[in-house]
């Protein structure tokens, strides 16, 4: 795995196995927009870049919040953007938080990026080598 982002704490990582063929974004405790949009940003300049890589496990097991403003650039500007940079074979396992509120969050979250029209192929999965195992497996 290659770290392509990491914040000083290294509580927020986002890795590449090329490989493997996936991304992976780990996160924890409270995220801060800087370091939320970062993970993310740093995965679509690596797909600009010539990745065609489409599989993004996003592991928040350990998040106790994310920012308002990171959830709404996540939502209207960036997986749009990611969804037409990958041509719309984009495919995401998440691991969600064991925080109630954050958990909740998310799942309304997911929710409502289906709602819009776009396929992330978005899954919850309990742990980061599940959702490997399911995401990659069927590449094969």
């Amino acid at each position: 795995m290659d770290v392509i982002f990491q914040n000083t704490k290294q509580t927020s990582v986002t890795s590449v196995d090329r490989e493997g063929q996936y991304y992976l974004i780990y996160s924890e405790g409270h995220v801060n927009v800087d370091d939320f949009k970062g993970g993310f940003n740093a995965i679509l300049e690596d797909v600009k870049q010539s990745s065609k890589i489409s599989t993004v496990i996003i592991d928040i097991k350990k998040v106790k919040s994310t920012p308002l403003l990171g959830r709404t650039w996540l939502v209207t500007s960036y997986l749009p953007e990611l969804y037409k940079s990958i041509e719309g074979k984009l495919q995401i396992g998440v691991i969600n938080s064991d925080s109630f509120i954050e958990g909740t969050t998310i799942k309304l979250l997911v929710t409502s990026i289906q709602t819009m029209g776009l396929d992330l192929g978005i899954k919850f999965y309990k742990n980061a080598e599940e959702a490997k195992k399911a995401l990659t497996e069927t590449k094969a």
